[in-house]
């Protein structure tokens, strides 16, 4: 009777384990996936009406693809150095280039099919930077159970198209909100950038104590450069 007991007691601990891991996992998602929508609707946005959907499918789908490549080989990737860095500089670029207003002559002069692969390689390394990060955190509730962090990866799929199409329908009318989702993704470099490794050796003063000033400097900085960027391409144009 005690053994039935006990193997009672573990089992019911175990689906209390599994439950809370997965409740964890859904927040991670909802949170993080938040980051990745961003991306897709911002790339996404100068496109024709018709190619919008396309270029959000391709987003999902290479996010997807990525967090299933990073999940598989997340023990490899956990300590290397660099890799973190890379991507935060990645990331600095890519929000500036995002914040920065297509020129409508763009479509007529590359065409637009190049123009949709252009903007899928763009959401493709924005999502290599970040979901990295995203695997991470999703890996680190799920405490190495494989089921688990395919449930995560499956969970964000719905919330990455319903996160971007929103996103995207709020840029369109609301413009000045772009320059906030472009600063977002500088506050994400800054992380990426002070929680590396092999920095943190190099420069004493990229530590995990200056993560929040390093994510304000960072956003301050894709904010700077955008607007000088976009006036003085406006100079140029005049």
């Amino acid at each position: 009777y005690g053994d039935h007991r006990d193997l009672h007691l573990s089992i019911r601990r175990q689906r209390q384990m599994c439950i809370r891991d997965s409740l964890q996992i859904i927040w991670i998602d909802l949170i993080l996936s938040g980051d990745n929508a961003i991306v897709i609707a911002l790339a996404c946005r100068g496109l024709p009406e018709h190619q919008k959907r396309i270029g959000m499918v391709f987003g999902v789908a290479t996010a997807i693809i990525l967090r299933i490549f990073f999940a598989s080989i997340i023990t490899l990737i956990l300590d290397m150095p660099y890799i973190r860095t890379v991507g935060g500089i990645l990331l600095i670029w890519i929000a500036i280039k995002l914040i920065l207003p297509e020129k409508e002559s763009d479509q007529a002069q590359h065409g637009e099919a190049k123009t949709l692969w252009k903007v899928i390689f763009t959401i493709a390394i924005a999502d290599a930077a970040m979901s990295l990060d995203n695997v991470l955190a999703v890996a680190a509730a799920a405490h190495g159970s494989v089921i688990l962090i395919i449930f995560g990866i499956l969970f964000s799929i719905p919330l990455l198209f319903i996160g971007s199409a929103f996103l995207l329908k709020v840029f369109s009318k609301l413009p000045i909100l772009i320059w906030f989702g472009g600063a977002l993704l500088g506050w994400i470099a800054g992380h990426l950038l002070f929680t590396d490794i092999g920095t943190q050796g190099l420069l004493p003063f990229m530590s995990k104590d200056n993560i929040l000033q390093a994510s304000i400097a960072c956003a301050m900085i894709v904010v700077a450069c955008s607007y000088f960027i976009s006036k003085f391409k406006e100079k140029g144009s005049d």
